[in-house]
């Protein structure tokens, strides 16, 4: 897995295509940060996140195609934020955004878990429409129905963003719409955070 974090375009880092290990990196499996965005403003902004330690707004969203280990990390990672009060954003999907709603369900507080599914619930494979069963806030968007669904997710993408502060996204060095979101995002000064997946 890569990662990779910064907030805002504007911000200077590493050079393109620069790779520096990540603190506690070591050996063979150990995590790199790729295009490492070390700029004073995105330093600041992430310990002053950090610092603050109130509860925000975050979105998680990435590729479908994902190991189950990545996925129990995506669970485990979202329950975690919800267990620190964070309300957790996602859309409807398998791979990353069911594990985030498996990990929020987990934490038992249906109050700080909202699925905004890119089209009707109708829509969406029966294994989702399953899984947000359990959802108390879920918000559909059956004026994206006409749309192909890569159209409507990343209409979707755009509005989970403009609702939350901070944005985890897990992607594929070729995931488009995701890889498109996190530039969105940082266009809106969003908190950003990739983690980029092999």
């Amino acid at each position: 897995m890569l990662f990779r974090s910064g907030s805002s375009s504007s911000d200077e880092g590493l050079g393109s295509g620069e790779r520096v290990a990540a603190p506690g990196g070591g050996g063979g499996g150990s995590a790199l940060m790729e295009n490492a965005d070390f700029s004073v403003n995105t330093i600041l902004k992430q310990l002053e996140s950090i610092q603050q330690g109130t509860p925000k707004n975050i979105v998680i969203l990435g590729t479908r195609h994902c190991s189950f280990l990545h996925q129990r990390i995506i669970e485990l990672l979202s329950y975690a934020l919800v267990l620190s009060d964070n309300h957790i954003f996602t859309s409807g999907a398998t791979g990353t955004h069911a594990a985030a709603i498996r990990g929020a369900l987990r934490a038992n507080a249906t109050d700080l878990l909202t699925v905004i599914l890119p089209q009707s619930r109708s829509r969406q494979t029966e294994d989702c429409q399953e899984l947000v069963a359990e959802v108390t806030q879920v918000v559909s968007l059956p004026e994206n129905d006409a749309l192909s669904l890569e159209v409507a997710s990343k209409r979707c993408n755009r509005r989970l963003v403009k609702e939350t502060e901070h944005l985890i996204a897990f992607a594929f060095h070729d995931s488009n719409t995701i890889v498109q979101t996190t530039v969105e995002a940082k266009e809106m000064d969003k908190l950003v955070t990739v983690m980029y997946l092999y």
